[in-house]
C-alpha cells in the first residue's frame, strides 16, 4: 500500500500539484486555506510543536466520545491530504530544522498573532533571506498594523466586530452568535484566492511576496449591502430573525418529530397561492396573511407541525414553492444530493477509522480533487519527512531527539 509520502511527492495530480507548503497555520481560518491546497495535489506539511499543538486537537466531536489528541473529528476534517511533524518551535535551535523546510518551500502560510513568526525568526524578510522566491500568506484576526493588532481573539469576537452578531436573531432579543466561528469559515475562501493570485504573480516576475488578511476584514464583505443601504438611506439594518424583505413568507417551521424543521419561502403570489393548496388552507394562510406577518408565520407553524418534513418538502418542490429540510448531520451522510456529487470520501485513520470526510465543494474538469489520505496524528510522518524530503539522516535525528527538538 501506498505510503502518504510516497502518495504527495511522486503519485500527485491535480491543481496545485508540485506546489511544495510549509504549513504553520492552526485553528480553522489558516488549515481551511491550506486543506485546499492540499486536496487538489499540493505537498503540504503541517508543523506543530508538540508542547503546544494545534488546539482544534482538543476540541470534540471525539470519536467514540473518548478525548485523545489524535482523536478530534474537528481537526480531522481541516487536514486531510497533510503530511505531520511535531518540532519544539520554542526551542531557539528548532531553526535547524525549519530552515530547510523554507529552502523546500514555495509556500509558508500561517496563522498566528502578529509578532510570533518574527519571534521564532520566521517573519517575511527572514524567510525571503532564506528563500527569495517564497510566498508568505499571513491571517490573523485584525491584521499586522493598526491599534488591536496584536490583540488576541478568536473567530467567535471576529464575526461580532465584523458585523454579522448584530444582524443574526430576533428584533426583541438579544444578538444570536452563529453557530461556529463564522469568520473561520468566510476568510480562507479570501485567503486562498490572494494566494492564488500571489503565485500567478511568481510565475511571471519569479518575485516571491507577503499576503496578508485580516479576517475581520474579510468577514465584513459579507454586509456590504447592509453598510451600502446605511449610508444611502440612513436606516440601519438589524436582526429580523428568519424574515426577507419582498418575500411575503421567509421562515423556518417545525415538523413532525423532534428537532425537525423545514425551511419555506413564498416570493410571489403565485408560489403563496400554491403553498396554501400544499398545506390544504389556503383561505386561512389569506386570513392569516391579512393580519400581519408573526399571524402569517403561527399560521403556517400549525400546519407544518404535523407534517413529516422530507414529504412536505418534496410536496412544495413539486408545487414550485421552494423548500428544504433543516437537515441534521445524520441527514448530511445519506443525502441523495451529496452522494451523487461524491462529495463525502471514505478516508482510514489510525485512530479513528475509516470516516467520510467533506470533500470540495467546487469540480474541476481536467484536473479533479482528491482527498488522499487522513489527517495526520501528531508528528505522524516527522522522521520521513525530515529523511526523504529535507535530507536529514538518523544520525541528526539522534541529534535533534537529544537536544529535546523532536517529541
Amino acid at each position: 500500500m501506498t505510503d502518504a509520502l510516497t502518495a504527495v511527492t511522486t503519485e500527485a495530480s491535480g491543481l496545485f500539484a508540485g506546489l511544495k507548503v510549509a504549513d504553520f497555520t492552526w485553528a480553522a481560518a489558516g488549515p481551511i486555506a491550506t486543506k485546499q491546497l492540499a486536496d487538489n495535489g499540493a505537498t503540504v506539511i503541517k508543523v506543530e510543536s508538540f508542547k503546544h499543538p494545534d488546539s482544534i486537537r482538543l476540541g470534540g466531536p471525539f470519536i467514540d466520545d473518548k478525548p485523545g489528541i489524535n482523536r478530534s473529528g474537528f481537526f480531522a476534517d481541516f487536514h486531510s491530504s497533510k503530511l505531520g511533524i511535531s518540532v519544539d518551535m520554542s526551542n531557539p535551535d528548532a531553526i535547524e530544522i525549519i530552515r530547510p523546510l523554507i529552502e523546500w518551500a514555495d509556500v509558508v502560510a500561517e496563522s498566528f498573532r502578529p509578532g510570533v513568526m518574527k519571534k521564532w525568526g520566521l517573519d517575511y524578510d527572514s524567510l525571503r533571506a532564506i528563500n527569495p522566491r517564497i510566498v508568505m500568506l499571513s491571517s490573523s484576526l485584525y491584521g499586522s498594523s493598526g491599534p488591536w493588532a496584536r490583540h488576541p481573539g478568536y473567530g467567535a469576537q471576529g464575526q461580532a466586530l465584523s458585523g454579522i452578531h448584530a444582524m443574526t436573531g430576533w428584533p426583541d432579543r438579544p444578538p444570536a452568535m452563529p453557530k461556529g466561528a463564522y469568520s473561520d469559515s468566510v476568510s480562507p475562501r479570501y485567503a486562498l484566492s490572494a494566494l492564488v493570485a500571489a503565485l500567478i504573480h511568481r510565475e511571471r516576475t519569479g518575485e516571491g511576496q507577503h499576503v496578508e488578511l485580516s479576517q475581520i476584514e474579510a468577514t465584513a464583505q459579507l454586509l456590504a449591502p447592509e453598510l451600502v443601504a446605511y449610508q444611502i438611506s440612513g436606516i440601519e439594518g438589524t436582526r429580523a430573525g428568519s424574515r426577507k424583505p419582498g418575500s411575503i413568507l421567509h421562515g423556518v417551521f417545525p415538523c413532525l418529530g423532534e428537532e425537525r424543521w423545514i425551511a419555506i419561502e413564498a416570493l410571489t403570489e403565485a408560489q403563496f397561492a400554491a403553498l396554501g393548496q400544499v398545506l390544504g388552507a389556503s383561505e386561512a394562510l389569506d386570513t392569516a396573511r391579512a393580519k400581519g406577518l408573526d399571524a402569517l408565520d403561527e399560521a403556517v407553524a400549525a400546519l407544518t407541525r404535523p407534517r413529516d418534513a422530507f414529504a412536505l418538502m418534496a410536496a412544495c418542490r413539486a408545487a414550485g414553492v421552494p423548500a428544504g429540510v433543516a437537515n441534521k448531520a445524520s441527514d448530511l451522510l445519506e443525502d441523495d444530493v451529496l452522494n451523487a456529487h461524491g462529495h463525502f470520501w471514505p478516508l482510514d485513520h489510525a485512530e479513528m477509522g475509516r470516516l467520510k470526510y467533506n470533500g470540495p465543494a467546487y469540480r474541476f474538469e481536467k484536473t479533479p480533487s482528491a482527498l488522499r489520505f487522513a489527517a495526520p496524528r501528531l508528528g505522524e510522518h516527522t522522521e520521513a519527512v525530515m529523511t526523504r524530503i529535507l535530507g536529514f539522516d538518523q544520525a541528526d535525528i539522534a541529534r535533534f531527539r537529544d537536544k529535546g527538538l523532536l517529541q
